[in-house]
């Protein structure tokens, strides 16, 4: 039997839960599904984010108990490229409520998108094809 893969639903770090929350769902409509001491599973429409407040540092931390050092501020070398119907009606609603990375535009991989920053600083992008 063939192996099929559903979804995709990252894990993202925060310092900070409760901001973390407030910014996904008053600033980009996420609802929060479920909320654990130190962990959060918010989704809207098909999209599914959980955030967690980190306990333990990986094996290579040298204190454990320093949580500086193993999480010093969230990293990611990437982004989080999030398909949505109607980009420029999303644009319109939080352009001003947010930190810009790249403002909407029609982009030469056929792709109509903009890129923002939430509030622990993830590069989050959201488009549609144009093709």
């Amino acid at each position: 039997m063939e192996t099929v893969l559903k979804t995709l639903s990252p894990i993202l770090w925060t310092k900070d839960l409760e901001k973390t929350i407030a910014f996904y769902v008053n600033i980009l409509g996420f609802r929060s599904q479920s909320n654990f001491p130190n962990f959060a599973s918010l989704s809207r429409d098909d999209i599914k984010i959980m955030i967690i407040v980190p306990i333990a540092g990986p094996d290579d931390c040298e204190n454990a108990d320093d949580r500086e050092s193993f999480f010093p501020k969230p990293l990611m070398t990437g982004s989080i490229y999030i398909f949505s119907q109607n980009v420029d009606a999303l644009w319109e609603d939080i352009r001003d409520k947010v930190t810009i990375q790249s403002s909407i535009a029609d982009r030469e991989y056929l792709m109509r998108d903009f890129s923002i920053l939430d509030n622990n600083g993830y590069e989050l992008v959201f488009g549609h094809h144009i093709s």
